[in-house]
C-alpha cells in the first residue's frame, strides 16, 4: 500500500490532506488481493491476472520520486498501467479504459465527480457511483500469532482497536497472543442457565396443569383446527418434550453406535512371556561291574 499512498499524495497536492490511503500497521500485519467483479455480467478475475503488480509499483515509485505535479504524473500513471496491462487475463467487459476510470474514481486523480463518499453525500452520490458496473474487491487475510512466534512491535503497531468494558485494546493484543478476549469475557461473561439455578432456583410455574385465566382472549394465531380436535394422550408412546427427545436420542446412539449393551464381560486371559524350557540333564547310569 506505500506505493499507492505516496503516489495519491502527490497527485492531489500539499494543500489536501496527506495519507489519505496510508496504513500504518506493520508489513507482517497480513495479506491481501483484489478482485474484479462485474454487477451486471457476473464476470470476474483477480487483478494480479491482467495487471503486473510488481511492476506497477515499481513504476509508481519512480513517478513518485519524480514528483512531476499532478498532471505530468496522471499521465505517467496511465502509461506505467498501459505497459503492465495483460488483455489476455481481463474480463471480456473490462476495457483498459475501465481500469483507468477504475483507478480515477479510487484514487480521485482528475477530480471528475464520480459521487461522494462523505457522511455528506446524498442519495446522487449514491447513484452517480453505482453506475460503475465494476466492483473492487479487496479480500485481506490476518496472520495469527501464537505464543511461539508473538510479534510484541507488529502488536505495537495494529491499527484496530476494540472497545471494551475494560477500554481500548489493540486487535493483535485482544485476539492473538495471551489472549485478552477470553480474559475479557470471562471477566463480564453472563451466568449459565446452570449457575443461575444454582444461585437462585428455577422460577416458578403458575400453570402447573391449571386453567390460568386470561384478561383478553383476543389473538391472531392462526390455529390448525385439526390439531385442536386431536385429543392429548400423554401415555402415548415417543418423547414428549425436547429433554425426553434429547434423552432418548442418546439412548440411540448408545445402543447402535457405541454398542454398550452388546458388550459382554468374557473372562481374561493371560499372556504369558516368552521363556525357555531347560533341558533335564541326563541321569547318571549305575554300571554294574
Amino acid at each position: 500500500m506505500g506505493a499507492f499512498a505516496d503516489f495519491a499524495d502527490v497527485v492531489h497536492g500539499p494543500e489536501n490532506d496527506w495519507g489519505q490511503v496510508s496504513c500504518g500497521c506493520h508489513p507482517n500485519c497480513g495479506v491481501g488481493t483484489a478482485v474484479m467483479v462485474n454487477k451486471e455480467t457476473k464476470e470476474m478475475a483477480p487483478v494480479p491476472q491482467f495487471l503486473n503488480i510488481q511492476g506497477l509499483v515499481t513504476d509508481m515509485q519512480h513517478i513518485t520520486d519524480t514528483n512531476r505535479g499532478k498532471w505530468f504524473s496522471n499521465i505517467m500513471m496511465g502509461l506505467a498501467l498501459l505497459k503492465n496491462y495483460n488483455p489476455y487475463g481481463a474480463p471480456n467487459s473490462l476495457t483498459l479504459g475501465g481500469i483507468l476510470a477504475k483507478f480515477d474514481k479510487s484514487f480521485g486523480l482528475s477530480g471528475k465527480d464520480y459521487g461522494k463518499v462523505g457522511p455528506d453525500r446524498t442519495l446522487e452520490d449514491i447513484e452517480k457511483r453505482r453506475k460503475d458496473p465494476w466492483n473492487f474487491l479487496f479480500i485481506a487475510g490476518m496472520w495469527f500469532q501464537d505464543l511461539f512466534n508473538y510479534d510484541f512491535r507488529r502488536t505495537e503497531m495494529c491499527i484496530i482497536p476494540y472497545g471494551t468494558q475494560e477500554g481500548e485494546i489493540s486487535f493483535c493484543a485482544y485476539n492473538t497472543g495471551i489472549g485478552w478476549r477470553n480474559i475479557i469475557e470471562h471477566m463480564h461473561q453472563n451466568a449459565t442457565v446452570a449457575q443461575w439455578y444454582k444461585d437462585h432456583g428455577r422460577h416458578e410455574v403458575f400453570a402447573r396443569g391449571k386453567e390460568v385465566e386470561l384478561g383478553d382472549k383476543t389473538h391472531n394465531l392462526n390455529l390448525n383446527e385439526t390439531d385442536l380436535a386431536r385429543p392429548n394422550k400423554p401415555d402415548m408412546e415417543g418423547p414428549k418434550t425436547a429433554a425426553e427427545e434429547m434423552q432418548m436420542m442418546r439412548k440411540l446412539y448408545q445402543q447402535m453406535v457405541m454398542e454398550k449393551n452388546q458388550i459382554t464381560s468374557e473372562p481374561m486371559v493371560q499372556i504369558g512371556g516368552l521363556k525357555r524350557e531347560k533341558k533335564e540333564e541326563p541321569k547318571e547310569m549305575a554300571i554294574a561291574e
